[in-house]
């Protein structure tokens, strides 16, 4: 990316300029022309504002003059006013872009985005050879990076293209190669989670993940997998899935249940043992530990089994009630 910093450091000279009084010298130019003005020395100099009077140093340097022949110059070129205003050397600074790996990467990224709009540039992750220099180039050329010849496979994230930077005294062509590769953030375990564990937001955590690496199992939402029951263990910072989760067991085989018939105001109980494990909303068979008699319900709650109006064995439920 190219460096804020050029910004703020115009920003700031630029409103040091404003503050000058009328016909006074500034004490830092900042130039971004290979020449320097009348008026960048003098801000209220309006007809010999734009003769040139010394020429710019190189690209990203500064140098200074005297303030006696900055003033010498200007009266010269017609601004008659001009004056040292007690000032003995001016700095004369000429801004420039720097142009390496990083704004490379950064120009790049921005072409792969402009030609698959359906691609949020940061989740690109790129590693990019070919460019090592820095270059300096112009601080007032809008675009001084121009991608050119990009070939992307999408699939494997192998990446070629050529790069054009204009510099100051030429245009300097890079082929770069490397892979971008397209990231999506998945769901993993924090921590080692035992089989059975309940899941909390506490026990997962988000990770990028290559998007060719993902399969149509991989959970990208936390409150997905909030509240559901580990079908196996699964070690720390490991991809989840969805198929290895599922509703928390509330019976379990071979454990004591609560048999529940509730007609009206009239409400049914009697002790059973479930004969498989269920979820809420599974329907699962109970052995009616006092006819020794099987019936279904549903899962309602932890130890806790509905059974539904209507069922033959219904009745057996009151023999102890």
């Amino acid at each position: 990316m190219i460096r804020q910093s050029l910004t703020a450091a115009v920003l700031l000279l630029l409103a040091t300029g404003h503050a000058l009084a009328a016909g006074s010298l500034r004490s830092h130019v900042a130039v971004t022309a290979d020449v320097v003005t009348v008026g960048d020395f003098y801000p209220e100099a309006v007809r010999a504002a734009t003769v040139p009077i010394f020429r710019a140093p190189d690209l990203g340097t500064r140098g200074q003059v005297p303030a006696a022949t900055v003033a010498e110059r200007a009266r010269a070129a017609g601004y008659l006013d001009a004056a040292t205003d007690g000032l003995r050397q001016v700095v004369v600074e000429r801004l420039a872009q720097h142009i390496g790996p990083r704004e490379v990467e950064a120009a790049v990224r921005d072409a792969l985005a402009a030609r698959h709009p359906d691609i949020e540039p940061a989740a690109l992750e790129l590693s990019l050879s070919g460019v090592e220099d820095t270059h300096l180039v112009s601080a007032d050329l809008p675009r001084p990076i121009a991608v050119r010849d990009l070939a992307w496979n999408r699939a494997n994230g192998r990446l070629t293209a050529r790069v054009r930077i204009a510099t100051a005294n030429r245009v300097v062509t890079h082929t770069v190669a490397g892979r971008a590769l397209e990231m999506v953030e998945v769901v993993a375990a924090r921590h080692p989670i035992a089989r059975g564990t309940v899941i909390t937001a506490d026990d997962l955590t988000l990770q990028k993940l290559p998007r060719g690496r993902m399969t149509d199992q991989a959970v990208t939402e936390v409150s997905q997998l909030v509240g559901l029951a580990a079908r196996r263990s699964v070690r720390a910072d490991s991809p989840l899935r969805s198929a290895d989760f599922e509703p928390p067991l509330l019976v379990k085989r071979g454990e004591r249940v609560t048999l529940i018939y509730r007609s009206g105001n009239l409400t049914l109980t009697t002790i059973g043992q479930a004969l498989a494990n269920g979820a809420e909303g599974d329907v699962v068979d109970i052995v009616n530990l006092q006819s020794r008699r099987t019936v279904s319900g549903i899962v309602h709650a932890h130890d806790q089994v509905v059974v539904g109006l209507g069922h033959r064995r219904l009745a057996q439920l009151g023999e102890t009630n």
